[in-house]
C-alpha cells in the first residue's frame, strides 16, 4: 500500500488503545472480527491529515438483512433490506496526566515508575464515544471515529460493511467484515453474572443542571442507566438519601420517590438493587472507630441504632408491599476496615434484626473482624487473589462473594483506568469462568465526578484564587467515569464497551461450561490465568473468541 501525506482513514480494533499521535500506517483498510447473534460489532477509524474546519463525510454500504428477528422494541423488517442498525460516534480524547501507581492511586503519591501501562503520562488517549451524524467537521488535523452495529443471524453468516470516508475531495473506502455465529446472547437480566456501577446522583443533576429528582432528572438517570443496561449492568445502587428525609431530627421513608426510583429500573429492564449506605465514618475520618448515620449523624455505636432501626423497619415494610424483597441488597457502610468493626457489626445487626432475610452487601476490606457481619463479600480483586482461603472458606459457610475495583489495584492487576489495556475490562468478564465462587463486580465510578472536571480526570481543579493546590488525594485517569455526561445525553466509552464484550463472552463460556468444564478450563487458562497474568495481545484474544464461538454454536446447533 502506497501512503501519501494527504488525507488517510483506516481501520483500528476496537479494543486497542488509539491516540491523536497513532501512526496511520498502522492500521489498515480491512478490519475482521467474529460475534455472536445479539451482540455489537464495532470498529474504530482514524483519519489523519484532515484540514480543520472543513467536513469529513462518512457513507455506510450495509449488508442485507435476511429477516432475522429483530431486538427490544424494533419492528419486524423482511429480507433483503439493508440494515441501518448501525451508528457512528466521534471518538474524543481524555487527558492522562500521571501514570497509575504500581500499587495504588498514582506515581505522583508513590514516587515510583509503573512498568505495566500502554504509555507513559502526559498523553491523551481516546475513549469517549459522542453520537454524530454522517457528517462532522474536523476541529483538527486529526481525528477519531466508532462504528457499531448489532449484528443477527439464523447460521453463521458474513456480514460486510463498506465505510466510504471523505474529506477535502479524497475518498478513503474501508472494508469492515463480521462473522457472525449463529449463538445468540441475549440483553442482560436476573440470571447474569451481577455488575453494578455506582452512580453519582448528585453529580448528575449539576452536570446536567437539573433538579435532584425533579422530571427532568428522572429523565436523565434513565440515560444513565439505559447505558448501563446496554453494558451489561444489572444492578443499580439507591442511595438512601434519595428515599429517605430528616424530619423533626429522624430519617423519614419517602415511598412516592422510592416508588419512582423502581420504575425506572423496571422500565430500563435492571433487576438487582443495592439499597444505599446508611452509615460512614465519623466526621469522615478514616481511621474512626465509630459510625455515624449519613443523615442525622447518630452515632454507632451509640444513639444510632434506634433511628436504624426505624429506618430499616420502614424500607422492610415498603419492600414487602411492593414484592421486592428477592430483588433488594442493603448495604450498610463503605469500605470497613478492622478499627470499625464494631460498628459494623452493630449496624448490621439491626439490618438482619428489621429486614430478614435482605442480604447485606459492602464493598470490604476488614476480612475476619467483621466475619459473620456480611452476606455478600466484596473485596477488591487483588485482596480475593491474596486471602483466596478465607474467601472460599466463607463461601463454603453460604456467604457469597463479588469482587471490585476503583483507585486500586494499580500494577498489572485487571482495572479500567485510562492507562491500561482495554483488554483488562474483558478480562474482568472472563475471570468468573476461572474463579468459580465470584458472582459479581462493582466499581464506584460509573459516573461520579461530583469533583472533577469534565474531561480532567485525573485532579480536581483547584479554586481559582488557590495557589497551593495539593495532589495528595489525586484518583488514577478515568477512575471516576466510564459514562460522561453531555448535552441532555449520556456518552459511552471504550472502557464501557470493553466491560460488555467481557460480560457478554461470559454468557457463552458459563454455556458452554455447563457442558463441558474442562475445555472452558483450557480455552481461559490460555489467555486469563489470574487477574494479574493475562494475555495483553488483541489478536490472541479475538483467536480465543473466535473458538468460543464456535464451540457455542455446536451446542446451539444441538
Amino acid at each position: 500500500m502506497e501512503w501519501k501525506s494527504c488525507f488517510e482513514a483506516v481501520l483500528f480494533d476496537e479494543l486497542m488503545p488509539l491516540y491523536p499521535d497513532t501512526d496511520v500506517k498502522t492500521g489498515s483498510r480491512l478490519h475482521k472480527i467474529a460475534a455472536a447473534s445479539g451482540t455489537y460489532a464495532g470498529v474504530h477509524i482514524l483519519m489523519d491529515g484532515l484540514t480543520p474546519g472543513k467536513c469529513v463525510t462518512v457513507e455506510v454500504i450495509p449488508p442485507v438483512r435476511k429477516g432475522m428477528a429483530t431486538g427490544e422494541g424494533e419492528a419486524s423488517v423482511g429480507q433483503n433490506e439493508p440494515d441501518y442498525r448501525f451508528k457512528l460516534f466521534e471518538l474524543l480524547p481524555l487527558p492522562v496526566e500521571v501514570n497509575t501507581g504500581t500499587l495504588t492511586r498514582t506515581e505522583w503519591q508513590e514516587g515510583e515508575v509503573n512498568a505495566d501501562v500502554i504509555r507513559r503520562a502526559p498523553f491523551t488517549v481516546y475513549d469517549v464515544l459522542r453520537p454524530c451524524t454522517s457528517v462532522v467537521t474536523a476541529q483538527g488535523a486529526v481525528m477519531a471515529m466508532a462504528f457499531r452495529c448489532r449484528v443477527d443471524a439464523d447460521k453463521k453468516e458474513l456480514k460486510k460493511w463498506e465505510i466510504i470516508v471523505t474529506h477535502d475531495g479524497i475518498s478513503r473506502r474501508l472494508t469492515f467484515e463480521a462473522e457472525v455465529f449463529p449463538v445468540v446472547v441475549p440483553d442482560c437480566g436476573a440470571g447474569d453474572h451481577k455488575y453494578v456501577n455506582w452512580l453519582d446522583c448528585k453529580a448528575i443533576a449539576s452536570y446536567h443542571k437539573v433538579s435532584l429528582l425533579s422530571d427532568e432528572w428522572f429523565e436523565i438517570f434513565e440515560k444513565y442507566l439505559r447505558l448501563g443496561r446496554y453494558g451489561r449492568q444489572n444492578m443499580v445502587l439507591l442511595p438512601a438519601g434519595l428515599y429517605f428525609e430528616l424530619k423533626d431530627g429522624r430519617a423519614v421513608l419517602k415511598e412516592e420517590t422510592l416508588d419512582r426510583l423502581i420504575a425506572v429500573l423496571d422500565k430500563v429492564g435492571i433487576y438487582w438493587i443495592e439499597g444505599g449506605h446508611f452509615a460512614r465514618r465519623k466526621d469522615g475520618e478514616w481511621m474512626a472507630d465509630t459510625a455515624e448515620l449519613k443523615q442525622s449523624r447518630r452515632q454507632i455505636p451509640g444513639d444510632g441504632e434506634a433511628e436504624l432501626a426505624d429506618m430499616c423497619s420502614g424500607l422492610y415494610c415498603y419492600l414487602k408491599k411492593r414484592g421486592l424483597t428477592g430483588r433488594w441488597f442493603q448495604s450498610f457502610m463503605d469500605e470497613p476496615i478492622d478499627c470499625l468493626a464494631e460498628a459494623y457489626a452493630a449496624g448490621t445487626r439491626v439490618i438482619r434484626t428489621f429486614m430478614p432475610g435482605i442480604p447485606v452487601l459492602d464493598a470490604t476490606i476488614s476480612r475476619e473482624a467483621i466475619a459473620g457481619a456480611v452476606d455478600y463479600w466484596c473485596p477488591t480483586i487483588n485482596k480475593y487473589e491474596k486471602y483466596r482461603d478465607f474467601f472460599d472458606e466463607r463461601h463454603e459457610k453460604g456467604e457469597h462473594i463479588l469482587v471490585y475495583t476503583c483507585l486500586e489495584p494499580a500494577g498489572n492487576f485487571c482495572n479500567r483506568l485510562l492507562d491500561q489495556e482495554r483488554l483488562r475490562q474483558v478480562w474482568i468478564g472472563w475471570a468468573p469462568a476461572c474463579y468459580d465462587n465470584i458472582e459479581g463486580y462493582l466499581h464506584w465510578g460509573g459516573m461520579s465526578m461530583d469533583r472533577l472536571d469534565y474531561l480532567r480526570l485525573s485532579a480536581p481543579l483547584p479554586d481559582i484564587t488557590d495557589y497551593e493546590s495539593s495532589r495528595r488525594t489525586v484518583l488514577p485517569a478515568g477512575d471516576p467515569a466510564i459514562m460522561f455526561p453531555g448535552f441532555y445525553e449520556v456518552y459511552s466509552s471504550t472502557r464501557l464497551e470493553a466491560h460488555r464484550i467481557g460480560f457478554e463472552d461470559l454468557v457463552l463460556l458459563e454455556r458452554v461450561r455447563a457442558q463441558d468444564p474442562g475445555w472452558v478450563k483450557e480455552l481461559v487458562s490460555a489467555v486469563f490465568c489470574r487477574y494479574d497474568k493475562y494475555e495483553k495481545d488483541v489478536a490472541r484474544y479475538r483467536q480465543a473468541r473466535r473458538r468460543l464461538l464456535e464451540k457455542a454454536s455446536e451446542y446451539t446447533a444441538e
